[in-house]
Order: C-alpha cells, then structure tokens, then sequence
C-alpha cells in the first residue's frame, strides 16, 4: 500500500516537473520571439527620453536644412541662366531680361542665407564639433565672420547697387575664402579624412585661397568698361555660381548625413542598446575640452546617461 502511495507521489513530481519544464520552454520561446521582433526599449532615465526628443527634432531640421540646399542649388542654376540670357542681350543691345537689380539682391541675399543654413547645420548637428574639425572654436569664428561678410555686401546692394555694387562683389568673392573652408572641412568630414597633420591644414588653406583668388582675378584683372562696370563681372559670375552649386551639394550631403546619424541614435535608443553611444561620448570629450579645464580621454567610455536609469526589453 505505502508502495503504491509512493509511486503515485513520484508520478505526480514528474508531472509537475515536465510541467515546468515545458513552461520554461515556452517562456523561452516568448522571450526570443520578443526579441527578434524587436520590440521598443522601456526605460525610466529621464535624460534618455530627453535625448530621444532631441534627436528627433535635430532628424527633422536636418531634413529641412537639406531641402533649403538643394533650393539654394536650383536658385544659382537659374541666376547662371539670366547671367548668360542679360549678358547676350547687352551686347545685341536689348533689353535685359531681368534687372540688375532684381539679379544682385536675389544672388547676395542667396549667399546670405545659405551661409545661415552652414551655421545652423553645424550647430544642430547630432555630431561632436570635435570630430568635425579639432578645433571648434576656429569652426565657430570662421562661420561668424562668414555670415557678416556675406550679410553686409547683400544691405550695401539692397540699398544702393550702382554706388556699392563692385564693393560688395569685393567683399563677397573674398569671403569665398571662408565658405571654402567650410566646404572643405565638411567634405573631409564626410569623406572621413584626417585634417589632425600640417598637411590636412595646408590642403584647407591652399584649397580656400585658390578658389577666392581666382573669382577676385577673374573679376579685377579684365579692366573696366567706359561706363565703370567691371569686364569680368560675367565671367566672374559663372565662376561664382559653379562653386555655389557644388557648396549646395556638399552642404545637402552634410545635412542628410546628420539626419542618418540622429536616426542611427534614436533606433540605438528605442531597439538597441545606447549603454555604448560613440556620439554621447564625443560630445562628453567635445564639453571637457571646452568647458572644463580638465581634458583627460577616458578609455573604454560608457554614455553616463546609463547612470540616471536603466533600459530593458519589454
């Protein structure tokens, strides 16, 4: 009988055991279907949230600034159209087909506005400046002095274009050095090359000044016509307008590599694990090298938001 009783309790352990066994495996089973699907990250760390909050806002105004390029790009395709159609009716002696002035305040405002886009696009790039250029505060003087430069020749034509017109054409192909600079410190950023060497910076100085001297060259070594225009100015203006384009383009390029950036965050945030942001800790190295005295590179970073909270899967 107690023979009986006892094979009865072992039969029933083993039923509970096959049970839990069997529920450990679908338990199992749940988890790695939930984790291949990839379901949203829950997370109770404020700053993180923040983060993502701000990643998508700096998502969406990338995306803005990139369509303002390609706009800037169609507007100078269209001035080296009337530049050719105004240029061709002068010398058949008829009338132009859009006016000097129309023609001068679309094309300095146009350069105005574009130097706006570089500025905002820099500073609301999900990117350390750091890994942009290694020296931010350099960055940050020469895209001040770009957008006075190319503000103040734009008020001198809108207020009075036969007294200032050849002043700010001055003023405007020698900031081409500037804007060349930036153009080239983006494009090694993109390209992802080194400008730590002396070489990396002779190449941005010589590129910049090579690109302004022969706009100024073009536009001052032909001489003058009997009413005072310069001879150069047409030529001057394609020159101009070629190398407008062609910022456009690396400026859009930019652009929609910091909206793929920010984006490549916000899934790290809400599919992945962000425990090791490279972005977070190039901004962490970016602040210390700015703000604090101290510099000191930290190996093996881990993004300190991870201290005001945790991520796990749902």
């Amino acid at each position: 009988m107690n023979g009986h009783q006892e094979s009865k309790c072992l039969t029933a352990k083993e039923r509970a055991n096959e049970k839990s066994r069997l529920y450990s495996l679908l338990s199992a089973a749940v988890e790695y279907d939930r984790s291949y699907q990839h379901p949203l990250n829950q997370s109770n760390n404020v700053l993180l949230i923040y983060r993502l909050q701000n990643m998508r806002s700096v998502a969406s105004l990338n995306f803005g600034l990139a369509i303002m390029c390609l706009t800037y790009c169609g507007i100078n395709i269209a001035l080296i159209f009337v530049n050719y159609l105004n240029a061709k009716a002068e010398s058949n002696g008829s009338e132009q087909i859009v006016s000097d002035d129309i023609f001068h305040r679309l094309e300095f405002w146009a350069t105005f506005g574009f130097a706006l886009i570089e500025c905002i696009s820099l500073v609301a790039t999900p990117k350390s400046l750091i890994s942009i250029y290694k020296s931010p505060l350099t960055l940050k003087l020469v895209l001040f002095f770009n957008i006075v430069a190319s503000f103040v020749p734009a008020l001198l034509v809108t207020l009075n274009r036969e007294t200032f017109e050849i002043l700010s054409h001055e003023i405007e192909y020698m900031n081409e050095l500037t804007m060349t600079f930036v153009d080239l410190i983006l494009l090694f950023n993109l390209l992802q090359l080194e400008d730590e060497s002396i070489k990396g910076h002779f190449f941005l100085t010589i590129g910049a000044g090579v690109v302004a001297c022969v706009q100024l060259a073009v536009y001052n070594l032909l001489g003058k016509e009997e009413d005072g225009d310069m001879i150069g100015e047409v030529p001057a203006h394609y020159f101009e307008f070629v190398f407008e384009m062609l910022s456009s383009f690396i400026g859009f390029w930019f652009c929609m590599d910091d909206k793929r950036v920010a984006e490549h965050e916000i899934g790290l945030i809400l599919y992945g694990s962000h425990d090791n942001c490279g972005i977070c800790g190039e901004s962490r190295e970016e602040f210390e090298q700015t703000y604090q005295v101290s510099s000191a590179k930290k190996a093996n970073y881990v993004c300190p938001a991870t201290s005001y909270g945790s991520v796990s899967k749902v």
